[in-house]
């Protein structure tokens, strides 16, 4: 057991902040409460230190890509094949990589990592902590699948002179992949699907025309995520739309389809075409909007120590700190169904914590303390 005393805990759950203490038992949260004893549990004193809920980042490739090993290390794509959903990213990942340790020292406790852009139709991302063994880490193996619209797809084929070569060609795999899924789905009904006309990439699908499996799709500019929510529509498919940047020229056709986002960082140069129209206000008009917005930072596109110092960014641009605070919490959570493990801080959820010496979204403040399934994994 472990008993954190005397800390300001922003619960994330209802806006509660709560001056007290947490009590954990057996990796979870036992209690929050103002004033707590219990003389079998290590007690830490917090020093009015602020509590926040362990950060998560929605879209990584953490572990995929490792740092300083060039092509060796480098499982972010299958690159010659546009659809590859029968795949998982959990078999790419290596627990090593250095970032999942820069990821706890900041506080960051959970990720989603998926494939990166080169095949229109990704692989099944996983989610998992920081911290351990994968095995013992992983929240789950299957939480979206990848699929990416616009220039990526685009690069990978222009030097082999393959179809897709255009946003028309990018958009029609992925429809002509769901529509053969869902023919196949109709005939294994029917009980016509055996050992010779089995497919794993049409299984894989089937989870999505289900909605139990939502597409992750990275999709800039404005034509991507206009093409993107129309394919939400005609096959009445739930999708989450990644990267975003051009979003805020969508903003009614996202609310009123109740899709959520993830936000790309701000610390990326404008050069990519994809980037061009991107605004430093979008975390702000989307959050006001009513969309659920989280933050991530693609590492390494940015790298995953960053997170909470990109927050802190779009509220310099007119995020509400309360938005920002949810955008790496509450919200990634919800995003992706982990909302009743993870998030927030409350008795029942994993004692999954990051403790700040001062308000988290200055670029001053320090993680002093992140503990993970209620150990201590980080202290300075």
């Amino acid at each position: 057991m472990l008993l954190l005393k005397n800390g300001k805990i922003f619960t994330l759950n209802n806006n509660k902040v709560i001056y007290g203490d947490i009590l954990i038992d057996g990796g979870k949260i036992k209690a929050i409460d103002s004033n707590i004893s219990s003389g079998e549990a290590k007690t830490v004193d917090l020093h009015q230190n602020i509590v926040l809920p362990g950060l998560i980042d929605a879209s990584t490739s953490i572990g995929l890509i490792e740092s300083a090993s060039g092509v060796p290390g480098n499982d972010m794509n299958e690159k010659y094949e546009a659809a590859i959903p029968e795949l998982k990213t959990l078999h790419g990942i290596n627990p090593t990589d250095e970032y999942f340790e820069k990821a706890i020292a900041s506080g960051v406790t959970s990720v989603i990592v998926n494939s990166g852009n080169s095949s229109v139709i990704g692989s099944q991302s996983c989610a998992l902590k920081t911290s351990s063994s994968i095995r013992e880490a992983l929240l789950s193996d299957s939480i979206d699948i990848r699929c990416s619209l616009g220039d990526s797809p685009k690069k990978w084929n222009i030097n082999k002179q393959e179809t897709p070569l255009s946003r028309m060609g990018i958009i029609n795999v992925l429809r002509e992949n769901l529509y053969n899924a869902t023919s196949y789905c109709n005939k294994k009904a029917k009980g016509e699907i055996n050992l010779d006309n089995y497919s794993r990439k049409y299984e894989s699908l089937i989870p999505v025309l289900e909605r139990k499996l939502p597409l992750k799709i990275k999709a800039d500019r404005i034509q991507d995520i206009l093409s993107a929510i129309e394919l939400k529509k005609e096959f009445n498919i739930d999708i989450i739309l990644d990267g975003a940047a051009e979003s805020y020229m969508a903003i009614e056709e996202i609310a009123s389809n109740n899709i959520p986002v993830i936000l790309g960082t701000c610390f990326t140069d404008n050069s990519s075409i994809e980037l061009q129209n991107r605004r430093l206000d979008t975390a702000k008009i989307l959050s006001e909007n009513s969309v659920i917005t989280s933050i991530s930072t693609n590492h390494p596109d940015t790298v995953i120590n960053m997170l909470l110092t990109s927050a802190c960014l779009y509220v310099k641009e007119g995020m509400s700190y309360e938005h920002a605070l949810r955008s790496v919490t509450i919200n990634p959570s919800r995003t992706f169904g982990l909302d009743g493990r993870i998030g927030s801080l409350e008795p029942g959820k994993d004692a999954d914590l990051a403790i700040f010496d001062g308000d988290p979204l200055k670029s001053m403040t320090r993680n002093i303390m992140t503990i993970i399934d209620g150990k201590i994994r980080f202290s300075r």
